[in-house]
Order: structure tokens, then sequence, then C-alpha cells
């Protein structure tokens, strides 16, 4: 573990985020694809019709949006902390200079 290095960790942390951004993005998109090409139901009045529960649309691109807000907050949580920790190891590693 000491091998790779806070540097390293950052580089895979943000990568995890990016690769779990592009999942649900897809994820959503073929969601959303399958709810596009789905017929919609005849509406027709007949007595057939009447017992059938409608189907409420969920929305799924407000939840795609919603996950995206959720990903890239905590992307940015991620980035400004792992810069700030690189940031306090550079300042605490800096050598002091004597003079003679």
């Amino acid at each position: 573990m000491e091998q790779i290095g806070r540097g390293g960790w950052f580089a895979l942390g943000i990568a995890g985020l990016v690769v779990a951004g592009v999942a649900h993005a897809v994820t959503g998109a073929a969601h959303i694809g399958s709810e596009m090409l789905r017929p919609e139901p005849d509406e027709g009045p007949g007595p057939a019709s009447a017992g059938v529960c409608e189907r409420v649309d969920s929305g799924p691109g407000g939840w795609i949006l919603f996950g995206g807000l959720v990903l890239a907050g905590g992307a940015v949580y991620h980035v400004i902390a792992g810069v700030a920790e690189i940031l306090r190891d550079l300042v605490r590693a800096r050598p002091t200079v004597q003079s003679v």
C-alpha cells in the first residue's frame, strides 16, 4: 500500500468516480431508451381499460440528474480533499534552509 503513494490513491479515487459516473449514465440512458420505445397503451373508452391501473411516469431523467449531481458532489469533495492533502504533504516535506 505504501508503494502507491497519496497521488496514486488520489488518481485511483478519481478514476473510480469517473467509472461510476459513466456506468450510471449508461444505465440511465438505457432505461430512458426502453421507456421511449415502449408502446403507449390504448386509452379507449372500453370496459377493458377501466380496470387497468395507469402507469405513473417515474421520470428517469430526473433520477439521472439527481444521481449525477450526487456523483459530481462526491467528485468535487474528493478533488478538494485530495489536493488539500497533497499540498499539506508538500508543505510539511519542504526542507528548511539554514544560513551559515
